[in-house]
């Protein structure tokens, strides 16, 4: 079987090596749960590091003209046995030439949300500190991206929430990222933000689990 360094290829162009690099698709795909959003781990199949705990990722297959949306999406089915049922939005690029041991793998770091419930999800709390390949600083990293652009970055936030949301899905998603976050806080960034809208009556609401039905928030006509 042919390796990823056997495959990152290096070749004379006039008096410079030219060295290939493999860009990959990591996923940090979040349940749509909304007393605690958690996070889908894997346990690798394959060498290097078989047996670890990981996030779903995988090459971008540009030999057959994927997207990293594309991309994602197959990871998240191939590799965490479920679909992606929101949006894609991208947290990272992490280029750390040391990263992965077979090669100079650029890693594009994505967000996604996935069915509440899904099998093999665990607590952001706890997500190893200790996964190969920068897992775990790109969990870290892409909750502080979201924490931080929420309501500020539209590409965002709609991909990660969608077009409706309720009050319970933000403060579920926000309270991953930052366990500390107030519910007026969360509350009052929802409202303000221009991004969402409720209707005048307050008439929509969602089953979100016990409990009133939540309002819903749906995106806001900009035009």
């Amino acid at each position: 079987m042919t390796s990823l360094r056997e495959t990152n290829l290096t070749y004379q162009d006039g008096e410079h090596s030219i060295h290939g690099t493999w860009l990959s698709v990591d996923v940090v795909a979040l349940t749509r749960d909304v007393d605690e959003v958690r996070v889908a781990l894997i346990t690798r199949a394959g060498q290097p590091h078989r047996g670890a705990t990981t996030l779903p990722g995988g090459l971008l297959a540009a030999w057959d003209q994927e997207t990293v949306e594309q991309a994602a999406r197959r990871v998240v089915r191939e590799k965490a046995g479920t679909e992606a049922c929101s949006g894609v939005a991208i947290l990272d690029v992490v280029s750390d030439p040391g990263r992965d041991e077979r090669g100079h793998t650029v890693s594009i770091v994505v967000g996604v949300r996935i069915p509440a419930g899904t099998p093999g999800a665990v607590r952001v709390a706890d997500v190893p500190d200790d996964m190969p390949f920068g897992h775990s600083k790109m969990v870290r990293t892409a909750l502080a991206k979201i924490n931080t652009a929420l309501f500020t970055d539209p590409a965002l936030t709609y991909a990660l929430l969608g077009d409706a949301t309720t009050i319970t899905e933000v403060m579920a998603l926000t309270r991953a990222c930052d366990p500390h976050a107030s519910e007026s806080t969360i509350g009052s960034r929802l409202r303000r933000c221009g991004m969402y809208q409720t209707d005048p009556d307050h008439s929509r609401k969602r089953e979100t689990g016990a409990g009133r039905p939540a309002l819903i928030f749906t995106k806001a006509n900009t035009a």
